[in-house]
């Protein structure tokens, strides 16, 4: 009696990860986040709607109500990550479950670096706790400094591959949507999230050469090639689509970044001339595509008229949590600032490599879901002669900026990456060496969002959080802590 069966109180936690691999990649990874910063980083340019405001910065990015649904689909995920965690630890429902545990640590380093590194200072020690009786323990919790969250996200990590070294009394197997259950993949997965961690505070590193070293290290005990990648493969373009071509599918809000296209044609990058189209679905030159194009700043609020990258309209391509490119460039970037220039060429060349690949893939995609007739090459020997052509000459003159501007034009796409070239961006301003990625937005002399403003649900139920929000006009003066802020 008064039991519904469809509506279960409690659940094995395999059950429970494969909500919570489904939702960090489809709502966190590849949702609003990396939507709003593509818009920020001119990945892609906002010409409609709430992305033309938060393209013209006009409410969105200081509104309470832009990233709401995001911030609360996060804690959703941090506060099952703890009952997961909680149940199969020492003492718990399903103690001896431990590569369950040590995924779902994974899984919760990976949701709490992303709250924080978008929002900074938030509650986290009192969310997600549960009392006996199913309710939460604290209504309005209090925030957590970023400073004492991100050796949080280091102690999940290293917890996480202590507990993926030993086994499951119950095998999560195919709950297991990333990797079905290999430990050794998600032992990799976590050496490589301590590497971007570890690179996102470089500025408040006491010791460098020390970090940098580990950045390396960290790199080396992770993926060996782009088919060990932390990557959510399961759109199929009609049933299940890509977060972003279902996007712009049903609003089109967005349009070709001149900016971005202007990068691509000073570097002869074949990219350019391959990943744009128009409303006819036609694919354009890199010339058309310019003439095409929106000027980052100041468009026109206006739909099916500015052209766009066929990365938008692509509705089977996966989603990246960590990828094979990144933690090349991730290495390359630390051995360019360690001196050791070329172990650190060898490493970018990977990076290069595999990024065409990703982009190919994303393109090829958009071809097939909507039969474009596009002619797509992106193969190692097109990402070989631009290398040697065009990048090599770059790395020469200046390492540093040939990897941060290619690992900038490698996280365009559909994969969810832009993420990262934020938090690029960020950093690189506070090592004072913001000039490495030039973005042309007018606007950003002093509207350039530098973190997202906390969730409407809590601004206006939790007095900790509406006091930190104020008008919201933070985001555009309050530096999160990694980035220089206090």
């Amino acid at each position: 009696m008064n039991a519904n069966p469809n509506n279960p109180e409690d659940v094995p936690a395999k059950f429970t990860v494969t909500d919570l691999i489904t939702s960090t990649a489809f709502n966190i990874v590849g949702g609003d986040i990396p939507l709003y910063a593509s818009v920020y980083v001119e990945h892609e340019a906002g010409v409609w709607n709430q992305q033309y405001n938060a393209e013209t910065r006009r409410g969105e990015p200081t509104s309470a109500t832009t990233y709401n649904n995001v911030w609360g689909q996060i804690y959703n995920n941090i506060k099952a990550l703890k009952i997961v965690i909680a149940k199969t630890s020492e003492g718990g429902k399903e103690e001896g479950n431990n590569v369950t545990n040590g995924i779902a640590k994974v899984l919760m380093a990976y949701n709490l670096g992303v709250l924080t590194d978008y929002w900074g200072d938030v509650p986290f020690s009192e969310s997600g706790v549960i009392n006996s009786s199913g309710s939460p323990a604290v209504l309005q919790p209090k925030i957590d400094k970023q400073s004492d969250l991100y050796p949080q996200i280091i102690s999940y990590l290293d917890d996480a591959i202590v507990q993926l070294d030993k086994t499951d009394a119950s095998a999560i197997g195919n709950q297991d949507l990333i990797y079905k259950g290999n430990k050794a993949l998600w032992k990799k997965a976590a050496y490589g999230l301590k590497a971007r961690y570890t690179m996102h505070t470089l500025f408040r590193s006491t010791d460098a050469t020390q970090d940098l070293t580990k950045v390396v290290d960290y790199v080396n005990q992770s993926f060996a090639s782009s088919s060990e990648e932390m990557i959510f493969s399961v759109y199929d373009g009609n049933s299940l689509v890509n977060p972003l071509g279902a996007f712009s599918y049903s609003r089109d809000g967005l349009g070709a970044s001149g900016s971005l296209l202007e990068k691509f044609k000073e570097l002869n990058d074949p990219r350019g001339e391959q990943a744009f189209m128009n409303y006819n679905f036609e694919q354009i030159t890199l010339d058309e595509a310019l003439d095409g194009s929106v000027p980052n700043g100041t468009p026109v609020q206006q739909q099916f008229v500015y052209d766009i990258s066929m990365a938008e309209y692509s509705m089977s391509a996966p989603t990246l949590l960590l990828s094979y490119h990144e933690l090349m460039f991730l290495k390359a970037e630390a051995l360019v600032r360690l001196n050791r220039q070329a172990e650190a060429k060898d490493a970018l060349e990977k990076a290069v490599v595999a990024a065409f690949a990703n982009l190919e893939r994303t393109l090829k995609s958009t071809d097939n879901d909507w039969g474009v007739g596009a002619d797509i090459d992106l193969s190692s020997d097109v990402a070989e002669d631009y290398f040697n052509n065009e990048v090599v000459p770059m790395f020469t003159d200046n390492p540093l900026k040939a990897v941060m501007l290619q690992k900038y034009l490698a996280f365009f796409g559909a994969s969810g990456e832009s993420t990262e070239a934020y938090n690029d961006i960020r950093r690189l301003r506070a090592l004072g060496e913001g000039d490495l990625i030039e973005l042309d937005n007018p606007l950003n002399s002093d509207k350039f969002p530098l973190r997202y403003s906390y969730g409407n649900s809590d601004v206006l139920a939790n007095p900790n959080i509406a006091t930190a929000y104020g008008d919201g006009q933070y985001v555009y003066t309050s530096k999160v802590w990694w980035a220089g802020g206090d």
